[in-house]
């Protein structure tokens, strides 16, 4: 009897580590280890979520000058950095929202499904807003700006399709904000910001 309630423990102490270890291993491929957001993979896996009958949307966030970011403090800094804005964006995400790290100063946030088409522009608005806040990092206030694109589609379009609209709408707002010469450089201090362009209300 002792030894069939011993090797039941032993089964049921080998099933609990199992599970821990694997529960590990679905963090770490799914999790992008700079930011602690969600990874690629992550935003794959929301997005195959989502239902076939309503609206989805997408955002997607590219900082302004980050290359000069790097150039001017360092990589080291520039990480802190992109560690700050990953938890500014997830701190601004809703519930049934999921924002991740793409890769280098790139982020995306999964928007799942949309009442409709203004809520996409309504939350790109919110999240550019988010940025606009300043950081501290490292003991140096700084404002990441960032430019955000939106795009909406029917549940069932391919992710990668949805990317590259929301791309191509946020590489136009930060065409017009270069075109604006809005700064975007770290100088010890918050950034100025009444010459923002507004937002994108392209549908």
């Amino acid at each position: 009897m002792f030894a069939e309630i011993t090797v039941a423990l032993a089964t049921a102490g080998w099933a609990a580590i199992t599970t821990a270890t694997t529960l590990t291993l679905h963090r770490r491929l799914h999790t992008d280890e700079l930011t602690g957001l969600g990874n690629r993979a992550a935003l794959r896996r929301h997005a195959r979520r989502t239902g076939r009958s309503e609206l989805v949307g997408v955002l997607l966030i590219d900082l302004d000058q980050f290359k000069a970011i790097n150039d001017t403090h360092g990589h080291n800094y520039g990480n802190h950095v992109l560690a700050a804005v990953g938890a500014r964006l997830a701190a601004a995400t809703e519930p049934g929202e999921r924002a991740v790290r793409l890769h280098g100063d790139e982020f995306a946030v999964h928007l799942g499904r949309i009442p409709n088409r203004a809520h996409a522009r309504q939350r790109a608005a919110e999240i550019a807003a988010a940025l606009i806040e300043p950081l501290d990092v490292d003991g140096r206030s700084i404002t990441a700006l960032g430019s955000v694109g939106h795009a909406v589609a029917e549940a069932g379009t391919p992710l990668g399709d949805l990317l590259g609209a929301a791309d191509r709408r946020m590489y136009r707002t930060k065409r017009a904000k270069q075109a604006r010469r809005v700064p975007a450089l770290p100088t010890g201090r918050p950034q100025r910001i009444r010459d923002l362009p507004p937002p994108d209300h392209a549908a």
